[in-house]
C-alpha cells in the first residue's frame, strides 16, 4: 500500500518503521528536518521536509494517489485539518491520533475510519494496573472489520512470562492469528526483533482476530 505518514515524532517514526518493514511504500512529512532524517535512518521511507498546514502541499504530492493517511501530529487541529484534506482528496483510508477525546466527535463527523485517543489508551492501561486483573486492553475497536488492536500486562501466571517474543513465536507459542506489533516496559517500546525478555508488568500489544480474543487474553 502507499501510505502517507504526517509526523514524524515518536508516533510517527515508529509507524514508518514497521509498516516499511512489511514492504509498504511509505511518504513520511514533518516540517522539522532533522527528525525526517532520523526517521530515514531506520527506515526504507520517503522523507519531506514541509509544513503541511499549507494546503498547496497535497496538490504537489497529489494526496489522492494514497492508499492510506495517518495524521500523527502531536497537535489535534494539524491532524484534524489533514483529515479533512484527504477527504476531499477521496482517501478511503484515515487515521488520526488524537489527544483529546472531544476531537473524535469531529473525525466522526469527518468519517474517518479510526481515531486513537492518547488519554483513553493511558487511562485503560492504569486501570488495569490498579484492578490488578491484567485484563486486555483494546486499544482499537476494530481495524478492516477483521482485527483488533489490543494490549495484554504480562502477569505472574503469563505463559510468556520469561521468554523472549522471538522464541516464542518459533515455538508456536504465540499463534499466526495473533501478530505482535511491540512491547513497552513502562519506558521505551521495543519492535519484536529487539524486546527483552518478558517481565511481570510488560505491556505486549498485538492484532488480533476476533476468534484469537480469548488465545491472547490467556496468553498474557
Amino acid at each position: 500500500m502507499k501510505i502517507l505518514i504526517i509526523g514524524a515524532g515518536r508516533v510517527g517514526s515508529h509507524l514508518a518503521k514497521l509498516l516499511s518493514r512489511l514492504g509498504h511504500d511509505i511518504t513520511i512529512v514533518d516540517k522539522d528536518e532533522q527528525r525526517i532524517l532520523s526517521v530515514m535512518s531506520v527506515a526504507d521511507a520517503e522523507g519531506l521536509a514541509r509544513d503541511v498546514t499549507d494546503p498547496s502541499f497535497f496538490e504537489e504530492i497529489d494526496l489522492s494517489r494514497y492508499d492510506v493517511v495517518v495524521a500523527a501530529t502531536d497537535r489535534d487541529e494539524v491532524n484534524l485539518f489533514v483529515s479533512s484534506i484527504a477527504k476531499l482528496y477521496n482517501v478511503e483510508r484515515i487515521f488520526v491520533r488524537a489527544k483529546n477525546p472531544q476531537t473524535v466527535t469531529l473525525l466522526n463527523m469527518i468519517g474517518v475510519e479510526s481515531a486513537v485517543v492518547e488519554p483513553v489508551i493511558a487511562a485503560n492501561i492504569l486501570f488495569s494496573h490498579i484492578q490488578g486483573k491484567y485484563e486486555i486492553v483494546n486499544l482499537v475497536s476494530s481495524l478492516s472489520g477483521e482485527f483488533f488492536l489490543v494490549a495484554g500486562v504480562i502477569k505472574e501466571t503469563s505463559r510468556l512470562r520469561g521468554k523472549l517474543l522471538t522464541h516464542a513465536i518459533r515455538e508456536g507459542l504465540i499463534p499466526p492469528e495473533i501478530r505482535v506489533l511491540a512491547v513497552f516496559d513502562g519506558e521505551r517500546f521495543y519492535d519484536i526483533d529487539e524486546a527483552p525478555v518478558l517481565e511481570v508488568g510488560h505491556i505486549v500489544i498485538a492484532l488480533v482476530t476476533e476468534r484469537s480474543l480469548k488465545t491472547f487474553s490467556e496468553l498474557v
